[in-house]
C-alpha cells in the first residue's frame, strides 16, 4: 500500500506534463501513486502518459469537468495515508516527498502542511519564492489568516495533508464554480476541522506560463467566481466564529473591492444578519467606506449621502464622515479631494508611527485611527 496518492488533473498539458510526472519518478522517496486524470485533453496528452509503464502510475481518462472535478476524481481513487497535488505544469524538488512526509509523521498535531518553493515561468527562470507573496507564516488554526488571503497557503503543490481527515469530513472541491479559487475554498474548509503545519524547507517548483487558467479565464468569470467563493464563505455557518478584525477585513474587501460599484449587491449585504452581527463603530466604518466607493464610483449624489449619513447615524461622533458629508454638499470633486489628502494624511501619520514618533501615536489615537 502506498504511503502518498499524488493527484495530478491535466488538461491539454503536453508542454509540462513529462516533466511532472519525471519529477515524481526522480523522488528520494519510493512508496508513492501517481493518479493522473486526463480531464478530456486534445492535445498530445494522452500519447504523452501512454508511455509511462510504472506500475505506481495510474491514468483515468475523463470527459472535461474543469480543474475541481478532474481533482475529485482522482481523490476518490487514493489509497495511501497522505494526499499530496501534483499539477502537470509543476515539478517537485528531489526530496520533497520525503520531508513533507516526514514532518507530518514527526507531527501528529497537523493534518495538513504546507511549504516553501521556487516560483518560475515557462522558460525555467526562477522568479521569486512562494514565502514573498506570502502575507506571513500561520500555523494552527489558520482560519482567520486564510479567509482573509488566499496566498497564505499559496498553490497546492507545496501541501501534503492526511487522507483520513479528507474521509472524515467528506472534503471534495467545489464543481459548482470550478475555475479561480477551487483550491482556497478547499483549505478554508478543511481549515475549520484540522490544524496546519508549516515545512520551512523548498519542495516544489511552481509554473507561471501564458495558459494558466487565472491568465485565460475572461474578467467577467473571475469577478463572478470571486464574489462566488466569499459568498459562500459569509454564509458559511462557522463564520460568525471568525474573529472581528477578520470580519471586518472579509467584508472591507467584499464591499469596496469585490462588489466595487455595484451598489444592489453592497446593500445587500449591508443588511444581511453576518454584516449586523459586527460591532457597531466597524459597521459605521463599512458605511462609510461603501460610500467612498460610490463616490469614486461616480454614484448618485444622493445614494452616496445615504450611506454616509448611515455611518454617521451608527456613530455620530465620528468628524472623518461629517466633514465628507459636508464637502459633499459643496460638490462630488470637493469631496473626493477630501477623501484623497485624508488618506495621505493618514498615510503621513501611520508612517512616522512606525519608526517610533510618540507624538504620532498620540494623534492617531486622538483622530481614531489606530
Amino acid at each position: 500500500m502506498p504511503k502518498i496518492s499524488v493527484i495530478m488533473p491535466v488538461y491539454n498539458g503536453e508542454l509540462f506534463v513529462q516533466q511532472a510526472i519525471d519529477s515524481l519518478l526522480a523522488q528520494s522517496f519510493h512508496g508513492w501513486e501517481l493518479i493522473v486524470v486526463d480531464d478530456g485533453s486534445k492535445d498530445r496528452t494522452p500519447q504523452i502518459l501512454e508511455q509511462y509503464t510504472d506500475q505506481r502510475i495510474t491514468v483515468i481518462r475523463q470527459a472535461n469537468r474543469g480543474e475541481a472535478g478532474a481533482r475529485n476524481t482522482g481523490m476518490r481513487q487514493m489509497t495511501g495515508e497522505y494526499m499530496a497535488f501534483l499539477d502537470a505544469d509543476d515539478t517537485y524538488l528531489p526530496d520533497a516527498l520525503h520531508d513533507l512526509s516526514s514532518y507530518l509523521d514527526a507531527n501528529p498535531q497537523f493534518d495538513a502542511i504546507f511549504s516553501d518553493g521556487y516560483i518560475f515561468d515557462q522558460e525555467d527562470r526562477q522568479l521569486m519564492r512562494l514565502t514573498d507573496v506570502r502575507p506571513g507564516i500561520y500555523t494552527g488554526n489558520i482560519l482567520d489568516p486564510l479567509v482573509v488571503s488566499p496566498s497564505v497557503i499559496t498553490v497546492p503543490v507545496c501541501t501534503m495533508t492526511r487522507i483520513s481527515k479528507i474521509r472524515e469530513y467528506d472534503l471534495y472541491f467545489d464543481e459548482e464554480n470550478n475555475l479561480i479559487g477551487t483550491d482556497w475554498d478547499f483549505w478554508i474548509r478543511l481549515a475549520v476541522h484540522v490544524e496546519f503545519g508549516y515545512l520551512d524547507k523548498l519542495t516544489c517548483r511552481y509554473r507561471i506560463h501564458t495558459t494558466n487558467i487565472t491568465r485565460t479565464t475572461g474578467s467577467g468569470k473571475r469577478k463572478k467566481d470571486r464574489i462566488y467563493k466569499r459568498m459562500k464563505i459569509m454564509n458559511a455557518e462557522w463564520f460568525g466564529g471568525l474573529s472581528p478584525a477578520t470580519q471586518e477585513l472579509f467584508f472591507l474587501d467584499l464591499l469596496t473591492v469585490t462588489l466595487s460599484g455595484d451598489s444592489v449587491s453592497q446593500q445587500q449585504i449591508l443588511q444581511s444578519p453576518q454584516f449586523a452581527g459586527m460591532a457597531v463603530s466597524k459597521r459605521a466604518d463599512l458605511w462609510r467606506m461603501v460610500g467612498i466607493d460610490a463616490l469614486k464610483n461616480g454614484g448618485d449624489p444622493a445614494e452616496v449621502r445615504s450611506y454616509l449619513e448611515e455611518s454617521l447615524k451608527l456613530n455620530p461622533s465620528d468628524r472623518k464622515t461629517r466633514i465628507l458629508i459636508s464637502t459633499l454638499s459643496v460638490g462630488r470633486p470637493v469631496a473626493l479631494a477630501f477623501v484623497t489628502a485624508w488618506h495621505g494624511f493618514l498615510q503621513i501619520v501611520k508612517k512616522a508611527a512606525s519608526v517610533g514618533d510618540s507624538r504620532s501615536v498620540r494623534l492617531q489615537k486622538l483622530l481614531g485611527i489606530q
